[in-house]
């Protein structure tokens, strides 16, 4: 048994090493201005997804940071480059690590759409969890 005790620490271990990356930071006001639609639209889906479980919104001038348990998105902006960017990053805790995927937008909508799909489909599967959890 003290494998397997092991074995389950040092998995845990790897875990906390594979956490993402750090959350937006500061901006320049030029980034905070551009992302300030996308920062309304997160407070607007923190305020009416705050029964979700497990769903974590953080809102930065950098950027806005969501968390769904083993997913992770970040949304900010680039100035130079005049985009919006966002990263997602899922713990593949089968084969251990991270898969991270890189998106871009051209305007704050399409950015603002990503999150709601997002988080909808994160919202549709803790309902769907939590029907299965009050039938048992």
């Amino acid at each position: 048994m003290s494998q397997v005790r092991d074995r389950l620490r040092k998995a845990i271990d790897n875990q906390r090493s594979l956490a993402p990356g750090q959350r937006p930071g500061p901006a320049d006001a030029a980034a905070a201005a551009a992302l300030q639609p996308v920062r309304n639209a997160a407070a607007e889906l923190r305020d009416e997804l705050s029964n979700v479980p497990g769903l974590k919104i953080d809102i930065a001038p950098g950027g806005v940071w969501i968390e769904l348990y083993d997913k992770h998105f970040r949304f900010e902006y680039d100035p130079a480059e005049r985009i919006f960017i966002g990263t997602e990053q899922e713990t593949r805790w089968m084969e251990g690590g991270l898969r991270e995927t890189s998106y871009r937008w051209n305007d704050a909508d399409a950015c603002i759409e990503a999150m709601v799909q997002a988080c909808a489909r994160y919202a549709w599967l803790a309902e769907a969890i939590g029907r299965l959890r009050a039938s048992r």
